[in-house]
């Protein structure tokens, strides 16, 4: 039963893939009247539900074009919708639906199969490409063309024979998103705008992240195995609910706990899955023999609550 949460993101994923970006193929028809806060590109002619992405970023004209009474019933419908799915579903929605990020998932299994460990960036580092999340962020939110810059477009819409989007940047960052993305887990996730807006609405979200400090046995295991690089699920110490704006709710921090009860996700306050010795000793089969793996604790000084 423990390995039923993991298996059932990837069919979700797989699902979830196939319906978004071959719907209209598949379906016959598309929905227009709901829109999914993730990356679904408006370019590829055979979406089935539109990502709120392209109509956020364009809000400002789009909403101008829709101020009759009929379409603001339209206007009202979105931002409702798009709130609802938001506070329901937070980041969930980046870690099991999304199809760009079933694409990176999938890099990550091909690398992973060839035994090629994944790229870690220092602190340093990150700190100094967060710059690159404002800038997209400040992109998307002031109406400039984030579909100049989006990787998406250049890769979603090839895949359905909808043709390469060759405007602007998309296919130069699309290059270095799917190489870069080979190495690092998920890497165009811990810069997405769209995502990074959901993850702001984190606080009202019904799903959480949580923790039991005093089951932490301080392993380093959960940072080492997020995608997302978030520090705080190893080093918190007091705080139950360590839900952060960049959670994608991946659980893979839940699956490689070696602590019963140490990291779990809740819904509305109901534990859903939770880390588990008996899982974390099918990991270890699964993924290889976690000993040999550096411990990521020794990565920077303990917090003050630690010392003396």
């Amino acid at each position: 039963m423990r390995r039923l949460v993991p298996r059932l993101r990837w069919i979700i994923l797989i699902l979830s893939f196939i319906l978004l970006t071959f719907g209209v193929q598949i379906v016959g028809t598309r929905i227009y009247n709901l829109k999914l806060p993730i990356l679904q590109c408006v370019y590829n002619k055979d979406y089935l539900v539109e990502g709120s992405c392209y109509t956020i970023t364009e809000f400002g004209e789009w909403f101008m074009n829709n101020l009759t009474l009929g379409n603001m019933m339209s206007v009202l419908f979105f931002v409702g919708s798009t709130i609802l799915l938001i506070i329901i579903f937070g980041r969930l929605l980046c870690g099991f639906v999304c199809p760009f990020g079933f694409i990176q998932d999938v890099l990550t299994f091909i690398r992973e199969k060839l035994h090629i460990p994944a790229v870690r960036f220092s602190e340093k580092t990150r700190e100094k490409l967060k710059l690159i999340k404002w800038i997209l962020l400040f992109i998307f939110l002031v109406g400039f063309e984030l579909c100049e810059l989006c990787p998406v477009r250049a890769i979603i819409p090839p895949l359905t024979g909808s043709g390469l989007e060759m405007d602007g940047l998309s296919v130069v960052v699309a290059i270095v998103v799917i190489v870069g993305g080979f190495f690092k887990d998920r890497l165009w996730c811990n810069y997405c705008p769209m995502g990074y807006l959901v993850g702001i609405f984190h606080k009202f979200s019904f799903i959480k992240l949580k923790k039991d400090c005093t089951a932490c046995t301080e392993c380093g295991i959960c940072y080492e195995a997020c995608p997302m690089d978030i520090k705080s699920i190893y080093t918190e110490r007091e705080k139950e609910d360590i839900t952060k704006n960049d959670c994608i709710f991946c659980m893979k921090c839940i699956d490689q706990c070696p602590e019963d009860k140490a990291i779990k996700t809740t819904f509305l306050g109901k534990e859903i899955y939770s880390s588990s010795r008996d899982n974390f000793h099918k990991n270890h089969k699964i993924y290889g023999n976690l000993e040999k793996k550096k411990d990521v604790s020794k990565l920077w000084e303990p917090s003050e609550s630690r010392k003396g």
